[in-house]
């Protein structure tokens, strides 16, 4: 019986109808397989029951005991696949970061084993990320190379960090005090991507590019929005579920990059 595709995400809904690719075993994982694209890209199949969506993934309906370390199989429902991809406008003049103490009360309520302080007040026997808007190449550098790679997980708790830090400035790339710290940062976490492992320097190229995965969409969406603190909630609960500690990294990294732009604009 070949598998059934739930859901597409937008990048590999483009790359999927480009003339054929061919792609081999990156690396297995019981709810999870990773295909590298001769492209150099990674193309990820995921368990729908399991994980949301991602720009690179498919995400596939398995059946009971299904695990990649041992299966595979043919693919079905391409052409009839829901395709996702969110719509994330950069923030207008003006406008400013919201939400941060209901989004660091939520961290703050989360057990979680990280290599990092989350939060200003947090663990200070963790390695504490120290980036400003107003820091020299050379601060930021020094700061991303104590970062990139660090931790633990299949994606380090620094790079999740990095990660998320990205996605706070995002929206915020144009404005006139941040864009050259935006830019900056792009370039040096790109100079930087070898120091970590390939699955993790992945997910950072793609942040680099704007590319995010759809909990973190979804949070960075909210920044601007009049949510309620349920919504808020919902949305921080939906990031710190992703991995054993890649989405409370993740949030904390977008929680440092709205205080840099509480700072900053």
């Amino acid at each position: 019986m070949p598998l059934s595709i739930v859901s597409l995400g937008y990048l590999a809904a483009e790359r999927l109808v480009q003339p054929a690719q061919q792609l081999k075993i990156h690396s297995r994982f019981h709810h999870a397989m990773n295909l590298l694209a001769t492209d150099g890209h990674l193309l990820t199949l995921l368990d729908a029951s399991q994980y949301p969506n991602l720009p690179d993934a498919v995400r596939v309906q398995l059946p009971p005991g299904w695990d990649w370390r041992e299966m595979a199989d043919t693919l079905a429902g391409f052409d009839s696949a829901e395709i996702w991809q969110p719509e994330i406008l950069l923030a207008l003049p003006g406008e400013s970061p919201r939400h941060y103490a209901v989004l660091a009360d939520a961290l703050s309520g989360q057990p979680v084993e990280s290599e990092l302080m989350l939060l200003p007040d947090g663990d200070r026997s963790k390695r504490q990320p120290q980036i400003a808007a107003d820091n020299s190449a050379e601060q930021l550098t020094l700061q991303v190379s104590q970062l990139i790679g660090f931790g633990r997980g299949l994606t380090p708790d620094g790079d999740d960090y990095l990660l998320g830090y990205l996605a706070a400035l995002w929206r915020w790339q144009n404005a006139p005090n941040i864009a050259g710290h935006y830019r900056q940062m792009q370039q040096i976490v790109a100079a930087q991507l070898t120091a970590t492992n390939d699955i993790s320097a992945h997910y950072l190229r793609r942040a680099l590019h704007g590319h995010f995965s759809e909990p973190l969409c979804e949070l960075m969406t909210l920044l601007t929005q009049p949510a309620n603190t349920a919504q808020i909630n919902v949305a921080a609960q939906n990031m710190m579920q992703c991995g054993a500690s890649s989405g409370t990294d993740c949030l904390a990294g977008l929680l440092h990059g709205i205080r840099t732009l509480q700072t900053a604009l």
